[in-house]
């Protein structure tokens, strides 16, 4: 995220988004080792919900900034992900952990696409290497005759993290939804003081860069190894 100028009008909001951004980015990028995902998880609800706090206490060069915050606070009610991310900060500092849960799908990938596979739910804190070493020995047996012939036929596995308190589905796609809002709100909030916060975005990444952990992943040698680096 770019730096903000130093003429922000609201530099600690502008400071807890990007505080935000950075720990989703993390979330991503931990996404096979549990541990790391649930500490960067709840780190990031906790940072996304004191992204408003700390605007109502900004709100001094703002103009107009009462009736516009009225406004984005009805229109934040009506958003699912964002009540159930106050609900779940909520939980996260005062109650207790998480219902996170994780299921997996194993089997024979091309590229980072599922060409063959079997689906199970697994434990939370699981790591995902654990199941691939696993899925490799079944896959190349089975389908690959122990040989990687065919460029990008490989095996993997498919993670998908699910927290009961944020509703059904991957809960990382709702929390770049949830932030993606967040940083139009600071961005909108930047305006009405007649300046741009130059906020960056999420783009509409493939999340199998980083849900589907290959055999490559975990060992970048066998590249060289099958014979899939050109000589």
């Amino acid at each position: 995220m770019e730096p903000f100028e130093e003429n922000c009008p609201i530099p600690s909001t502008h400071e807890k988004c990007a505080e935000a951004r950075y720990f989703l980015v993390q979330c991503l990028f931990s996404y096979h080792t549990p541990q790391p995902f649930i500490f960067n998880l709840n780190a990031f609800i906790q940072a996304i919900r004191n992204i408003t706090f700390m605007l109502q206490s900004e709100n001094s060069k703002l103009i107009g900034f009462q009736e516009w915050y009225e406004h984005k606070r009805e229109e934040m009610r009506m958003q699912p992900t964002l009540r159930r991310l106050v609900e779940a900060r909520n939980i996260v500092v005062k109650q207790n952990s998480l219902t996170s849960k994780s299921s997996v799908a194993c089997g024979l990938f091309r590229g980072r696409r599922m060409k063959l596979s079997m689906s199970t739910d697994i434990t939370p804190f699981t790591k995902t290497e654990i199941i691939l070493e696993i899925t490799s020995k079944f896959v190349g047996n089975l389908f690959l005759g122990g040989e990687h012939e065919i460029i990008g036929e490989q095996a993997g596995v498919e993670r998908t993290w699910v927290v009961e308190e944020l509703g059904d589905g991957e809960v990382v796609a709702k929390c770049i939804d949830a932030m993606n809002y967040m940083i139009a709100l600071v961005e909108e909030a930047h305006q009405l003081s007649g300046c741009s916060s130059k906020l960056e975005f999420f783009g509409l990444a493939d999340m199998r860069e980083f849900t589907v952990l290959l055999e490559t992943d975990a060992d970048p040698s066998l590249f060289e190894k099958w014979n899939w680096i050109e000589k």
